[in-house]
C-alpha cells in the first residue's frame, strides 16, 4: 500500500547519532509491490533548528512527535524527561479525535506548568509540531513590560485624567448655563408674547367698552321711553311695541357682552365651589347642546374655590356650549372638567390655580387663527352665524378674575378651552357663606345718575 513508516528514535549503526527513519513502499508501473524506500533523519539538526528559534524566547518548548506520542525532539532539552506524552494529555486527546491541529490550555506532563499549548501536523505524514508557552513567564513578561509603561506613561495618564476630568465640569457647567438661557429665554419670550396679546386684547377692550357704553346709553334712552310708552298708552299696538322690546334686550345683551370683555360691565364676585356649581349647570347647558351631543360634566373632590361672577361663568360655559354645538352638526361629546391645576401655569398667572377645561370632539380651528380667537367680532362661522364675541366674554371673564384663558385645537379632532382661575384654598363652606349673607343686614341707599350726553 501506500502507507509510510515513521520509527521511533533509533541510533545510527555508521554514525551513532539519532535520527528516525521514514519508509514507504516503492510501486512498480503495473501497481505491483517493487520494494520499500527508506531514509534516515538526524533529530539533532531539527534539535538545532528549533533550538535557534527558542534563543529569545524564553517560556517556549517546541516538540516533535510521532501521533501515537512518541516524542522525537524536544527543545529546550530536560534531563529525565519521558520519551513519550500521557495518552491523557490535551495534545493527544485532541489528535486522537482526528484533529490535525488545535490551541488549547493545560498542564505539562514534563513539569507540571500552566501552558498555553498548540499543535499541527507535518504535512500527510505522522508527525506532529508542537509548542508550549509558559504562563507564568507569559505573565510575567507582561507584568515587565506594564511596570515600565506604568512608570513611565502613569503620570502623563493621571495629568490627562484630571485635565480631562475638569475639561468635562467646565463643559458641563457651561451645558446647564446655555440651558438655564435658553430656558429663560423662552420663558421671557412667551412671557412678552402674551404680554402682547394681553394689551393688544387690552386695547381692543378699551376700544369696544366706549363704543358698548355710548350704545348702551343711546339703548337706555330707548328702553325708558318704551316703558313710558307702555303707561301712557297701555292699548297702542303691542305687536311693533314687543318687537322694540325684544330689540332692546338683544341689543343690551350684546352690550353686556361687550362691557364684560372691556372691564366696564359690574360683576358680582362670589366664592364658588365648583364640585356644587358645574354639575348643577347641566340642566342649564345640555338643551343649548341638543340630543345628539353627549355631555359630561367632572369636577375632582379636592379642587379649590374661586372667586368669580356666577351668572358670568354661566354666560362663559353657555357660549362655549353653543360654539361646540354649531362645530359639531352631526353629533358629538361636550366635556367639562375642573381640577386643581398642577403644571406650569401659563404667563400671567401667578400662585395656585384652578382650571376649568371645556372640550369637544368638533371639526377643530386651524393653527394660524388661534391667536385671534379672542379678540371681539373675530369668529370663523360663516356669515349671519355669530357675533364673535364668545370667546371674547369668556376671556374677559378669566381676565377680570384674575387668570386667564388658552386654547387648543387640531382641525378634526376638536377644541378645547381652558379657563385658569386663581386658587381659593381656604374659601368659607358653601353652607356657611350662604348663611352668611342671609344673616347680614343691609341699610344702603342707592344713589342713580344717568348721563345722556
Amino acid at each position: 500500500t501506500g502507507t509510510r513508516y515513521v520509527s521511533e528514535v533509533l541510533l545510527s549503526r555508521t554514525t551513532g547519532e539519532k535520527v528516525i527513519d521514514i519508509s514507504m513502499p516503492r510501486l512498480a508501473p503495473d501497481g505491483s509491490f517493487g520494494g520499500v524506500v527508506s531514509i534516515s533523519l538526524q533529530t539533532s539538526y531539527f534539535q538545532k533548528f528549533h533550538s535557534d528559534l527558542l534563543a529569545d524566547e524564553p517560556g517556549l518548548a517546541i516538540n516533535m512527535l510521532r501521533e501515537d506520542g512518541a516524542i522525537f525532539t524536544r527543545s529546550p532539552v530536560l534531563d529525565g524527561a519521558p520519551e513519550r506524552l500521557s495518552p491523557q494529555s490535551p495534545v493527544m486527546t485532541s489528535i486522537r479525535a482526528g484533529n490535525r491541529s488545535g490551541e488549547m490550555r493545560g498542564k505539562s506532563s514534563v513539569d507540571g506548568n500552566e501552558r498555553l499549548l498548540s499543535f499541527r501536523q507535518l504535512g500527510d505524514y505522522p508527525i506532529y509540531l508542537g509548542s508550549g508557552m509558559d504562563l507564568g513567564e507569559v505573565n510575567g513578561a507582561w507584568m515587565r513590560e506594564m511596570g515600565v509603561l506604568a512608570a513611565f506613561g502613569l503620570p502623563p495618564l493621571v495629568a490627562l485624567f484630571f485635565t480631562a476630568r475638569v475639561a468635562l465640569r467646565r463643559t458641563r457647567d457651561t451645558l446647564e448655563t446655555a440651558e438655564r438661557l435658553t430656558h429663560e429665554t423662552l420663558t421671557r419670550r412667551r412671557a412678552e408674547e402674551a404680554l402682547l396679546q394681553a394689551q393688544k386684547l387690552e386695547a381692543l377692550g378699551r376700544l369696544t367698552g366706549g363704543v358698548a357704553h355710548d350704545f348702551n346709553n343711546a339703548l337706555m334712552v330707548i328702553s325708558n321711553n318704551l316703558f313710558l310708552l307702555r303707561r301712557k298708552h297701555p292699548d297702542a299696538g303691542t305687536k311693533e311695541v314687543d318687537s322694540i322690546g325684544r330689540a332692546v334686550e338683544s341689543a343690551t345683551k350684546l352690550t353686556r357682552q361687550l362691557l364684560a370683555f372691556s372691564r366696564r360691565q359690574a360683576l358680582v364676585p362670589e366664592h364658588l365651589h365648583l364640585q356644587e356649581k358645574l354639575p348643577s349647570m347641566r340642566e342649564l347647558i345640555a338643551p343649548v347642546l341638543g340630543s345628539q351631543v353627549a355631555l359630561t360634566v367632572e369636577v375632582e373632590p379636592q379642587t379649590h374655590a374661586i372667586l368669580v361672577d356666577a351668572a358670568e361663568l354661566e354666560l362663559a360655559l353657555l357660549n362655549l356650549a353653543i360654539n361646540a354645538r354649531d362645530a359639531m352638526p352631526g353629533g358629538g361629546s361636550f366635556r367639562i372638567c375642573a381640577r386643581n391645576f398642577t403644571g406650569v401655569a401659563p404667563p400671567l398667572v401667578t400662585g395656585q390655580a384652578v382650571v376649568v377645561e371645556v372640550s369637544d370632539s368638533g371639526s377643530g380651528i386651524e393653527a394660524d387663527l388661534l391667536d385671534k380667537v379672542f379678540e371681539p367680532f373675530f369668529t370663523t362661522k360663516p356669515v349671519d352665524q355669530g357675533t364673535g364675541l364668545g370667546l371674547s366674554q369668556v376671556y374677559g371673564l378669566c381676565q377680570r378674575a384674575g387668570g386667564t384663558a388658552t386654547i387648543a385645537s387640531v382641525v378634526g379632532a376638536g377644541t378645547t378651552v381652558s379657563l385658569f382661575f386663581p386658587a381659593i384654598p381656604d374659601a368659607p363652606a358653601p353652607g356657611a357663606a350662604v348663611a352668611a349673607r342671609v344673616n347680614r343686614q343691609l341699610d344702603k341707599s342707592v344713589l342713580l345718575v344717568e348721563d345722556n350726553d
